[in-house]
């Protein structure tokens, strides 16, 4: 283990390389543009060729990615609930930095705040109503056409003039409602526990190491158990590399998707007539400015306030929903997906596509979540560690496995509920007809404001989701700038210019590829980020190998410590005796 002077020496103490480690930074600057090169110059080549690369994991390695998620959930299991779930973070009398409600407005809103969000009504929708690649795999060729019958049938009989009530108007059966249960309950599945198991491993990894441990706050060290020293030297560097690529391009491709949401919210206030370069540019331009001084200001100001106000205002849009649609049926529906996770959870985890079909609809969707998730773990883990200091390991693998599911229920069983409610005894089918028909992400949960409070009430709701798509935005950029810094500096803290040097080069590379690569550049990028998941997925295994043999070794402390001392108490009782 390398002391802090030895450490020192590997980075750069003046000039332009100040602050990080030349090897890195060079190395990982080549990379970034050669990629974004490539992504330009060839454009609709290098699309097919990522896309190609992607489709084929999805649709070859889809079990191996299924095996990988699954083992990272049994592992933070085992760990949470032996002997050493009360070893502490740091010091054994130290306490954590940040509140409880403070860490987990961070570690969620750098995690997957943006993408439920983005999500939040669409999905739940799709997975009730659509029939993409068979639809649903988890439901019955029965109730998926039950549920097909039922929107004919409300179409036709909404173009006859009739309305909700009326005699003849349609009426959705308990097959319907079990499709609508089943669609909640799938959006939960892609956006809770086994995907926050993974940031889980791979934060626990990185905070023990560093804080119990004393290794630098980087990538690297998770695997110093395994290889020792070793990790300051190539291996160390090519796992560090890997997470920088995935943490830029990462970031580039949701910043890319950020500005078709921000888009469709000022398309919706009438603010704008369309998409344009303009919004583009200013959209880019003003995360990344709003970013990079969050980043400089440091995670106990930027990050900590912009997420905690950001979470606030998660909570009012949710009582909206509570307060415009049916609360009893959003409530039950919540309750009823909470159910039919907690009874199907373990075979839907390991449930491997079959048919053609299935697997182009596993691919499409769980195994597409599987990758984007992983290729987010090195950042989001390493941002969830740092803010983590002085938690238990039963705190912290409650704290960033457990709440965020709990969470993720309630905000995709309100909000996906209540565009479903809407749906199935609504008189207005722009709710099923953006989401199914059009498959509009960006733009089903404006619209359902018109549709549930036409009006005033519409326009201040868009303003706080605007605000929150803007926000979560935000701060996953200034974590991933962070993060860059550290990465590149062996886990010490980077310096203010190459926060703000980080910081630009992340909103650059965005718009870089947005204005002169077009639509054909944000595939590449996308495809690229799921690809790149490929090899990471052989570092979190070493890492889950890593961090259980250092737990097993301190385990076996703790069993030696607490023998002695109940020798000790023995031997004072009987000498009292």
């Amino acid at each position: 283990m390398l002391k802090g002077k030895e450490l020192d020496a590997l980075i750069e103490q003046r000039g332009v390389l100040k602050g990080l480690n030349s090897t890195l930074g060079i190395t990982a600057i080549t990379m970034t543009v050669f990629f974004i090169l490539y992504a330009i110059l060839l454009g609709k080549t290098a699309s097919d060729q990522f896309l190609g690369i992607k489709s084929w994991i999805e649709s070859t390695l889809g079990w191996y990615y299924v095996l990988v998620m699954f083992s990272t959930f049994v592992v933070c299991l085992y760990v949470m609930c032996s002997r050493v779930g009360k070893i502490r973070l740091g010091r054994d009398d130290e306490r954590p930095e940040f509140s409880n409600f403070a860490w987990f407005s961070m570690l969620f809103g750098c995690g997957t705040g943006a993408g439920m969000l983005f999500f939040s009504m669409s999905e739940p929708m799709i997975h009730f109503a659509s029939d993409w690649s068979g639809g649903n795999p988890f439901l019955s060729a029965d109730i998926k056409a039950a549920v097909a019958a039922f929107f004919e049938a409300k179409q036709a009989a909404l173009a006859s003039g009739l309305m909700p009530g009326d005699e003849g108007f349609p009426v959705p059966d308990s097959r319907v409602a079990e499709a609508a249960a089943g669609g909640i309950k799938l959006t939960v599945f892609h956006w809770g526990t086994i995907a926050w198991a993974m940031y889980a491993i791979v934060g626990l990894s990185l905070a023990y190491f560093a804080f119990r441990k004393g290794l630098p706050l980087s990538m690297r060290s998770a695997l110093y158990p395994l290889i020792g020293n070793r990790i300051y030297g190539p291996i160390g560097h090519t796992v560090d590399i890997l997470t920088v690529f995935g943490t830029i391009f990462g970031i580039a491709t949701t910043l890319g998707l950020g500005v078709e949401q921000i888009g469709s919210g000022l398309m919706s206030l009438g603010l704008i007539e369309e998409k344009s370069r303009m919004v583009t540019v200013v959209s880019i331009v003003l995360i990344s400015a709003i970013a990079t001084l969050s980043a400089t200001s440091g995670v106990a100001r930027g990050i900590k306030l912009l997420s905690t106000f950001n979470t606030w205002v998660c909570l009012g849009i949710l009582a909206y929903f509570l307060l415009v649609s049916d609360a009893n049926y959003l409530i039950a529906s919540s309750i009823t997906a909470l159910g039919d996770y907690l009874t199907d959870a373990v075979s839907m985890t390991l449930w491997t596509a079959r048919t053609p079909d299935e697997r182009v609809w596993q691919g499409g969707w769980t195994i597409f979540y599987w990758g984007w998730w992983i290729a987010w773990a090195g950042f989001v883990g390493m941002f969830i560690a740092r803010i983590s200091r002085g938690r238990t390991i039963r705190e912290f693998i409650l704290g960033v496995m457990v709440i965020p599911s709990i969470v993720a229920l309630v905000w995709f069983g309100v909000i996906g509920s209540a565009g479903i409610y809407q749906s199935l005894y609504g008189a207005d089918m722009g709710i099923y007809t953006a989401a199914v028909t059009n498959w509009d992400y960006a733009g089903t949960l404006y619209h359902s404001f018109e549709v549930l409070t036409p009006g005033i009430a519409a326009t201040v709701a868009k303003v706080a989701a605007l605000v929150v798509v803007i926000i979560f935005f935000v701060t996953s950029a200034d974590s991933g700038t962070l993060v860059l810094g550290r990465l590149l500096a062996f886990g010490r803290r980077p310096p203010v210019q190459q926060r703000i040097i980080w910081g630009m080069m992340l909103g650059a590379v965005t718009l870089i590829l947005l204005l002169l690569g077009g639509d054909q550049a944000l595939k590449s990028l996308q495809a690229a980020s799921i690809a790149g998941a490929l090899p990471f997925t052989f570092v979190l295994i070493a890492m889950m190998i890593g961090l259980l043999k250092s737990l097993r070794e301190d385990g076996e402390s703790m069993i030696e410590n607490e023998e002695h001392i109940r020798k000790m108490i023995e031997n004072e009782v009987r000498d009292l005796s």
